[in-house]
C-alpha cells in the first residue's frame, strides 16, 4: 500500500516535470521554424529586390542606347549616354582596343554598386564604367538575370540585352549590367549572427 502511494506521488510530481518539458519543447520548436520562416523570406526579397535592380538598371540604359542607328562607336555612344557633360569622359587604349572609360553612371539613375559594359555587334567593349576590369567579356544567358563572379572576388548578378535602334529596329550592340552583391552578403552575415 505504501508502494503505491509512492508510485502515485511520483507520478504527480512528474507530471508538471512532463507538462513544462513538452511546452518547452514544443515552444522551442515554434520558435525555431518561425526565425527559419523569417530568415528565408528575409533573403528571398532581398535577393528579389536586388534582381529587379539590375533589370530596372538594364532596362533604363538601353532605352537610353536606343538612340543610336548604327554599330556602336566611340563617337555614337558618347554623344548618347552625354548629351550634357562630358568631362568625366576617358578614352583607354590599353591592349591595343579604345574603350570609354567614365568615373560617374549615365544619368546617375545607377546604384554604386553596379557596373555598365556596352559592346558592338562584334561583341567588343567600348564603354564601362568599371575603372578596374578591362573586359569581363560578353557571356551569360541574353535577356535573364543570372549568378555572375568576376575574377573569383566579386560576386552579384548580370544581366545582359540586345539593342535595337528606335529609328530604324536594327541591332546596334549589347548592353551588359553587373551589380555586386557585397551589401547583400553583409546583410546576410549580420542576420546570421
Amino acid at each position: 500500500m505504501e508502494n503505491q502511494k509512492q508510485k502515485q506521488k511520483k507520478y504527480k510530481n512528474s507530471l508538471p516535470k512532463r507538462l513544462s518539458n513538452i511546452f518547452f519543447v514544443l515552444f522551442f520548436c515554434i520558435f525555431s521554424a518561425f526565425t527559419l520562416i523569417a530568415y528565408s523570406s528575409t533573403n528571398y526579397f532581398l535577393l528579389k529586390k536586388e534582381k529587379q535592380s539590375v533589370f530596372q538598371a538594364v532596362n533604363i540604359v538601353r532605352v537610353r542606347l536606343s538612340e543610336v542607328d548604327s554599330n556602336f562607336t566611340l563617337e555614337n555612344l558618347a554623344e548618347v549616354l552625354y548629351k550634357n557633360d562630358k568631362t568625366h569622359l576617358r578614352i583607354d587604349d590599353r591592349k591595343g582596343s579604345r574603350v570609354i572609360r567614365s568615373e560617374r553612371d549615365i544619368t546617375n539613375t545607377l546604384d554604386a554598386n553596379q557596373d555598365i559594359y556596352v559592346y558592338n555587334i562584334d561583341k567588343q567593349m567600348i564603354f564601362t564604367t568599371d575603372n578596374e576590369e578591362s573586359s569581363p567579356g560578353l557571356h551569360g544567358p541574353i535577356g535573364r538575370v543570372y549568378h555572375d563572379h568576376i575574377e573569383d572576388q566579386y560576386r552579384g548578378f548580370s544581366m545582359t540585352q540586345k539593342v535595337y535602334s528606335n529609328r530604324t529596329g536594327k541591332f546596334v550592340g549589347y548592353v551588359q549590367v553587373f551589380h555586386d552583391l557585397g551589401n547583400y552578403y553583409v546583410i546576410r552575415a549580420r542576420l546570421l549572427f
